[in-house]
């Protein structure tokens, strides 16, 4: 078997017959139309997308098995059996997280309105703010954080609490102390984000090794990983570097997928469907499994941006 078709085996091996018809884009009543066009060649390009959709499901059910890793839920998906999913982020995650953002909201309640004549913008929601985060601090000792780690807790709310009440009865903000604020908290904010990272790495590698012992060493090798999330936590995303150090740090962008902007599981398939599709297709026809991985027609547009620019500087 050539390296391009050992590269690609995890793509399109037949891993079952079942395909996620109800996750992938079908031709619609428009597309038919499309295809009834009087211009001939509008009509076989949509006849030829249609078909591009239809084998791109018939591809994705076959990329088994595969990890879809959505935020507190990871769910495992196997050739010939249901989807297991599983919520492996524990509470004590979401309290470290519910914590530091109480000078986080504090911050954006505020930064809008730094140097403005009156407090006409701000002072209701930073009041009603103050008012829950009140209620909270008086629910820390019992909310299960760890012994070693509820002082630093009181310490966030308490200099949270204590800004918001200066601030109420200035009547005023000024950006100098508003930073100020937010440098002085910034190191109990950042030992909150270490514990909770380290409670949800813990967490997933529990899920993630039992269900590895329920593969086989051909499906491990197989396996696939799509990684939901918005765009600013795509660089170290928690999820991507557990992966990563699981995988293998070349994997990533490879088996491991990162789909920015897309924040439910079905939305997720679609993406990697493409995918499927788009290596194998770029196999046959560049003998490179990434090649479509990037805009194909970029080439063609740096030919003519040097012709009328000049090369570009590297």
């Amino acid at each position: 078997m050539s390296k391009e078709n050992d590269v690609m085996r995890p793509w399109i091996a037949i891993a079952g017959a079942a395909a996620l018809v109800a996750c992938v884009e079908q031709p619609t009543a428009t597309t038919a139309a499309v295809a009834a066009s009087a211009d001939p060649l509008v009509a076989v390009n949509a006849v030829a997308r249609a078909n591009y959709a239809a084998s791109r499901t018939e591809l994705l059910g076959r990329a088994r098995p595969a990890i879809v890793l959505a935020f507190d839920d990871a769910t495992l998906l196997r050739a010939g059996a249901a989807a297991v999913t599983e919520t492996f982020n524990p509470p004590l995650y979401h309290r470290y997280k519910q914590v530091g953002h109480v000078p986080l909201g504090v911050w954006a309640t505020l930064a809008p309105w730094t140097g403005a004549a009156n407090d006409a913008g701000w002072r209701e929601p930073l009041s009603t703010l103050l008012t829950r985060t009140e209620a909270a601090r008086a629910s820390l000792d019992t909310a299960g954080f760890p012994a070693d780690r509820l002082a630093r807790q009181q310490a966030i709310v308490d200099r949270s609490i204590s800004f918001m009440r200066n601030t109420l009865e200035r009547r005023s903000i000024e950006a100098a102390s508003l930073r100020a604020f937010a440098r002085a908290i910034v190191g109990p904010l950042v030992a909150n984000a270490d514990d909770a990272a380290a409670v949800q790495v813990d967490a997933l590698h529990a899920v993630v090794s039992r269900w590895r012992g329920q593969l086989s060493a051909e499906e491990w090798r197989r396996l696939h990983v799509l990684v939901l999330g918005s765009k600013m936590p795509r660089v170290d995303n928690v999820g991507t570097q557990y992966f990563q150090r699981l995988l293998g740090p070349a994997e990533l962008e490879r088996r491991i997928l990162y789909t920015e902007g897309i924040f439910e599981a079905d939305a997720a398939l679609r993406v990697f469907g493409t995918i499927v599709v788009d290596r194998a297709l770029a196999v046959d026809f560049f003998g490179d499994p990434m090649r479509m991985d990037r805009d194909f027609l970029g080439d063609g547009a740096r030919k003519r941006l040097d012709q009328l620019f000049g090369p570009a500087k590297r």
